[in-house]
């Protein structure tokens, strides 16, 4: 595997270039605050600008002379891929320019199975994936927006998510699912999201919840809890334990990424790099 977010030995080996042409999101996450953000806090949906996609060309050639071993072109936001025109305008580009490259993009999964047509020649996916039960999916997302409308029918998100998954799975597209842990919430759901991607993803990543948005005043996960949850998902499938949690602006190695502790989390506990028993 040669992807630095779906193999820990290329995590420091690989580069991957995310390309922020995706500003829209059709979900309302309750504890996401996408956007654009000036410092360089390394949060999911932070990006210091939207890029229109007449600089993906440049970008991508720049970000290949600056770092040789940047092998991997995504996009990851800071909305929702597949919301966006942009992203298949982007990754068409991508694959016109740059054949050698590997494309990837990151997905709540919504459209998934609508979109999954415009999708040929992708190489890897990530589809986060939080919940197995309506139930849990209202704690988690306050509405989803399809054809323009707002709607709080979250059963029509977790069936997407399964179908997307699985068309992409059949089209050869190598799926990873992330899935943020939050306590009291979607941990005993954790185990269950596991068991039934192992049928479908090549691996599974579970990240800590980072408290902003409407879970600003919530904690994040303990240690015990953290490590309670990555030994349920090693029981089914392969576990992922590097994730930065990276901006929609990324460009680099990740594993030799570093940023200032106390501008990635509101805690001094860092989730990436401990040591999980398996």
């Amino acid at each position: 595997m040669d992807h630095p977010c779906f193999d820990e030995k290329a995590h420091f080996s690989v580069g991957r270039i995310h390309l922020q042409v995706a500003p829209k999101c059709n979900i309302k996450c309750r504890y996401c605050e996408a956007g654009i953000c000036s410092d360089l806090r390394g949060v999911p949906g932070a990006t210091s600008e939207i890029m229109p996609t007449s600089e993906v060309v440049s970008t991508v050639k720049n970000a290949i002379k600056a770092e040789p071993r940047n092998k991997i072109v995504a996009v990851a936001g800071p909305g929702d891929p597949l919301a966006n025109d942009q992203t298949f305008e982007t990754l068409a580009l991508i694959k016109h320019h740059f054949p050698q490259l590997k494309t990837c993009l990151c997905t709540n999964g919504l459209l998934l199975p609508e979109k999954i047509h415009q999708l040929s020649g992708l190489d890897y996916i990530t589809v986060t994936f939080n919940a197995v039960t309506s139930k849990t999916a209202k704690k988690i997302y306050r509405y989803i927006t399809l054809d323009g409308k707002k709607s709080a029918d979250l059963g029509v998100l977790l069936r997407n998510q399964r179908l997307g998954v699985r068309l992409a799975n059949e089209r050869g597209i190598t799926v990873k699912i992330n899935t943020v842990l939050i306590p009291r919430i979607n941990e005993h759901e954790i185990e269950k999201i596991a068991r039934w991607a192992s049928s479908y993803a090549y691996i599974m990543n579970v990240m800590p919840l980072i408290p902003r948005g409407e879970f600003k005043g919530k904690k994040r996960p303990s240690w015990a809890q953290m490590d309670r949850a990555r030994l349920a998902v090693s029981k089914h499938m392969r576990l992922f334990t590097c994730c930065k949690q990276c901006r929609a602006d990324a460009i680099g190695v990740p594993g030799e990424v570093e940023y200032q502790k106390d501008k990635i989390y509101s805690s001094e506990m860092d989730f990436r790099y401990r040591p999980i028993p398996l």
